[in-house]
């Protein structure tokens, strides 16, 4: 089995999986599975063994994936591989939601059971939430723009010194198994997909300061603290990541000219590692809209009173569908991180540009 096989599987693919199968831990205290519940009931011991059972299940059952992917990558080539390691990634996402579905349906017939208080509904918000700094400015994207400019320049400048045929895939021994006829294009579409990598992080750092301001039953002032560092901390990592992928992209590039492939192979391997690993550690720090996950609080602390109720909205607990609203973005009502208003034809668009924009990047980069 080779090593660099192996390695992906288990520093990507496994974290992942516990990250996933820990997802209804990481959701507000007043979401369940996608459906709405109060902080009370959050914490009732049928809802924290409904939390257990997942958790369990999701960790046999991605546990199963891995180590069958495992097995048979133990003899496979390079483009078995690639094969089987994208089969178990579509088998990866598939049963987790449809686990997600199978526990939210659980979910909605356990609420009836619940004890609610029956008040007029009440929500509290700080007026001046947009009026602080929610994210880290766009124009942090200028160094990687100058990194790419600055690449794109000494690849013209040199352009002279290449081969006829540019090699742009090499296999575990080093071998080439893809080139391409040198021109202008051939050279410089590892620049374009720079730039459609680096418009996709802007995408998502606007997406997180215009995201819609969610709303509490009580405490605003903290409720929108918590929030505001929720949003900076991911705001930070968009602009780490995007550097991240803008240097390893300029390192395949140099790799034109310079060849280092032990090199080339160490990075490509380290970005990604680093870049899920961040993602784990970020969300096991605090919970999605910020807060912490271990809430110290006693029960008789804890509100009963149910909060704002837009369960309709939400499909299957995770497609958000609201004609009335007029916000393109909102926060994942079960995980971390933003989806859209499938309700609004911009986000539409917003969805279509995003899949062009991997779309042209992955046929550019073959």
């Amino acid at each position: 089995m080779q090593l660099f096989s192996i390695l992906p599987i288990i520093l990507i693919f496994a974290p992942l999986a516990l990250l996933l199968s820990f997802t209804p831990y990481l959701t507000r205290e007043t979401i369940s599975f996608g459906v709405t519940v109060s902080q009370y009931n959050y914490y009732t011991p049928i809802l924290r063994k409904l939390r257990s059972t997942f958790a369990t299940v999701s960790l046999i059952g991605n546990g199963m994936i891995i180590l069958v992917c495992l097995y048979f990558l133990r003899s496979a080539n390079e483009d078995a591989t690639a094969m089987i390691t994208g089969v178990s990634t579509m088998i990866f996402i598939v049963y987790w939601t449809a686990l997600h579905i199978l526990f939210h349906f659980k979910m909605k017939k356990i609420k009836g059971t619940l004890t609610t208080v029956e008040a007029p509904q009440r929500v509290k918000i700080d007026t001046t939430f947009r009026q602080n700094k929610l994210t880290y400015s766009n124009y942090w994207f200028l160094i990687h723009m100058a990194i790419i400019v600055a690449i794109a320049i000494i690849s013209i400048l040199n352009y002279k010194a290449l081969p006829n045929v540019i090699p742009i895939k090499y296999d575990l021994q080093g071998h080439v198994t893809s080139s391409v006829p040198k021109t202008y294009l051939s050279v410089l579409a590892i620049n374009l997909v720079q730039l459609g990598i680096i418009a996709l992080m802007m995408l998502v750092n606007w997406s997180i300061k215009s995201s819609k301001q969610q709303l509490t039953t009580s405490n605003p002032g903290q409720f929108a603290t918590e929030n505001i560092q929720f949003r900076r901390k991911w705001s930070l990592f968009t602009l780490v990541t995007g550097l991240l992928l803008t240097i390893l992209f300029a390192f395949i590039q140099i790799n034109m000219f310079v060849p280092n492939l032990v090199l080339l192979t160490a990075i490509s391997f380290i970005t990604p590692v680093v870049i899920v690993l961040g993602v784990v550690w970020l969300s096991l720090t605090g919970r999605q809209g910020g807060g912490k996950i271990r809430n110290q609080q006693e029960d008789h602390e804890r509100s009963k009173e149910q909060p704002v109720n837009d369960d309709d909205h939400w499909k299957l607990g995770f497609i958000y569908f609201n004609a009335n609203d007029p916000s393109l973005t909102i926060e994942k009502r079960y995980g971390i991180g933003w989806t859209i208003n499938f309700a609004r034809p911009l986000s539409w668009v917003l969805l279509l540009f995003i899949i062009a924009i991997v779309v042209i990047s992955i046929v550019l980069s073959q």
